[in-house]
């Protein structure tokens, strides 16, 4: 659906293009006449000190129209030829800015002059605002081209939006998919309370523990250390054996002493997780109950 949208949306935006892109050519021009009039303005604001406010008009123009996107419009439009003047007098305007803001206005109608704003401006007008709204470029002649094989033309724009479209659409199938990834990796490592006896074997040796709490990748345990039997270290290779499940192959990671860490060599499953989980509910219900039948004895044998 998502993609019938989009082929919807590029078809409409295709047949519409000789008025769309009229449209586009006038706000284009409308666009940098008004940015040469808020240039002139903040010359003018440099040489005689008045109406300070045009510096930050100035600004939020420069704000709203960066300069990649600038660029795009007037090669989309045709204007390439005036693309070289448009940046110079924007990179221009934007160093007198900067001057402006850090060093004072004197500082700074002294780069203007220094850097030929005036003359630049005046260029840059004589050149932009007698454009008709609707300026075409001129077509090349095939003597134009080196070997004479015509105009050389560049990625139409449909397939432009089209390639951004597809990029669009895998960059956000592969976002969705480290997501789900992440998601199912955190799920994985979700720790979970578990209070069941359960061994560890290590080379012939069989060591009593109890679980205290476990993951589908691994899990924390308490062992009771036995005369004669050396203690566990990190990285050593051990057999989990758990209650109602075959034999899990882990490693130790972390040991102290109270407690050790391991990983199982794989995750274990989700089912196999559950089962664990409810054998441990199952036991530690008769023990609360005993617990607590402890508790009421010596309240009955008072009264």
């Amino acid at each position: 659906m998502i993609l019938a949208a989009l082929a919807a949306s590029v078809a409409a935006w295709t047949g519409a293009r000789p008025a769309a892109a009229s449209r586009a050519t006038c706000l284009l021009q409308s666009d940098l006449v008004m940015f040469q009039h808020e240039a002139r303005g903040f010359l003018e604001h440099l040489q005689t000190g008045n109406n300070p406010v045009k510096a930050r008009l100035l600004q939020h123009w420069l704000e709203d129209h960066p300069v990649v996107t600038l660029r795009m419009q007037m090669r989309r439009s045709g204007m390439e030829v005036y693309e070289p003047l448009a940046i110079r007098l924007i990179t221009q305007q934007k160093g007198l800015l900067q001057v402006y803001n850090r060093h004072g206005i004197a500082k700074a109608g002294t780069s203007a002059e220094r850097l030929g704003t005036a003359t630049l401006l005046e260029e840059f007008a004589a050149r932009i605002i007698p454009l008709p709204c609707d300026f075409a470029p001129q077509q090349k002649n095939e003597a134009d081209t080196p070997a004479g094989i015509g105009r050389i033309r560049g990625i139409s724009q449909e397939t432009a939006i089209a390639s951004s479209l597809s990029v669009l659409l895998l960059a956000g199938g592969g976002l969705f998919l480290a997501e789900r990834i992440a998601r199912r990796h955190r799920r994985r490592r979700r720790r979970h309370p578990c209070l069941l006896n359960c061994d560890l074997k290590r080379n012939r040796q069989t060591l009593r523990a109890k679980l205290v709490d476990i993951s589908r990748m691994g899990a924390k345990v308490r062992v009771w250390q036995l005369p004669g039997i050396p203690a566990l270290s990190p990285k050593d290779e051990v057999m989990a054996v758990f209650p109602g499940l075959e034999d899990i192959r882990a490693q130790v990671t972390w040991q102290n002493a109270d407690y050790v860490g391991m990983k199982f060599s794989k995750p274990m499953t989700a089912e196999e997780l559950q089962l664990l989980l409810s054998l441990s509910k199952q036991t530690a219900a008769p023990a609360a109950e005993a617990e607590s039948g402890a508790h009421a004895n010596p309240v009955s044998a008072q009264a």
